[in-house]
């Protein structure tokens, strides 16, 4: 009896973290090709590892607000495609994708997240590069 609770509580958690992954995912993909930088920072955890364009620092959900407006501002978006996904061992959430801007400029954008609680995820690292 105690194998079959043990498989059913491993299947719903899996099952939660991918709910939350898929959310995630699809909040981040939405808000890069729409440029909306308030509804991006929902997904943001209090304190953030930031890196756009070589500026490296740790900032607030409120801090990154204002970073993100000002960087949909100067590269104004296109499209935003997930390249690769996944959940790594330690339970990190792991997004690779393109940002195209509408003067066809291209940037990566590397996103690692952690499962806060069983239906919130929250970006906890974030890096854009040309």
């Amino acid at each position: 009896m105690g194998k079959i609770s043990n498989i059913i509580l491993v299947f719903f958690f899996a099952t939660s973290v991918s709910f939350a992954q898929a959310d995630l995912f699809s909040h981040i993909k939405e808000n890069f090709t729409t440029g909306n930088a308030t509804m991006l920072s929902a997904s943001f955890s209090n304190n953030v590892n930031c890196n756009i364009l070589g500026k490296s620092n740790f900032h607030s959900r409120s801090q990154l607000t204002v970073i993100f407006k000002d960087f949909f501002a100067t590269y104004k978006p296109k499209e935003f495609e997930i390249r690769n996904q996944k959940i790594e061992n330690n339970g990190i959430i792991y997004l690779a994708g393109l940002y195209k801007t509408q003067a066809d400029e291209i940037f990566r954008v590397i996103i690692y997240a952690k499962q806060e609680t069983e239906m919130e995820t929250y970006i906890i690292q974030i890096k854009i590069e040309k």
